[in-house]
């Protein structure tokens, strides 16, 4: 829809520019008119500290340890919403413990701790409730 959108831009440009019976020297003048609007944009533009500001408050939530990584992938997963599991690492092997409520949920758990960038080696200590 976009690409459809950028087609039908550029031929609505091209009969407004022949229609207007364009010229070489006109080219001149877009030029020196866009290099004005890209200097009053920068102008209006907060300094770059401001700016920095909200990047670095983001990138201090994105988790640096693999054992902050593997808790995060955990957390955001729907089939263990709510169960509190411990995880820790040591080196590339990473260590699951606590109570998963079903087989499927543990299974996920160690899942997505295996595939979880840096991981080697996942110890499983997670238990199934027996019903």
């Amino acid at each position: 829809m976009r690409q459809l959108v950028a087609v039908l831009i550029l031929i609505a440009l091209f009969i407004l520019l022949v229609g207007t019976r364009f010229k070489p020297s006109d080219g001149d003048k877009l030029a020196t008119i866009g290099q004005m609007a890209c200097e009053k944009v920068r102008g209006a533009l907060p300094p770059t500290v401001k700016l920095a500001g909200p990047f670095n408050a983001l990138r201090r939530e994105i988790p640096e340890t693999l054992d902050d990584r593997v808790k995060a992938r955990l957390e955001a997963d729907d089939r263990l919403a709510g169960v509190p599991l411990e995880v820790s690492a040591d080196g590339a092997t990473v260590t699951l413990r606590g109570v998963a409520p079903t087989a499927r949920a543990r299974k996920a758990a160690i899942n997505l701790a295996e595939h979880t960038t840096g991981v080697d080696k996942v110890v499983d200590e997670l238990a199934v409730p027996t019903e």
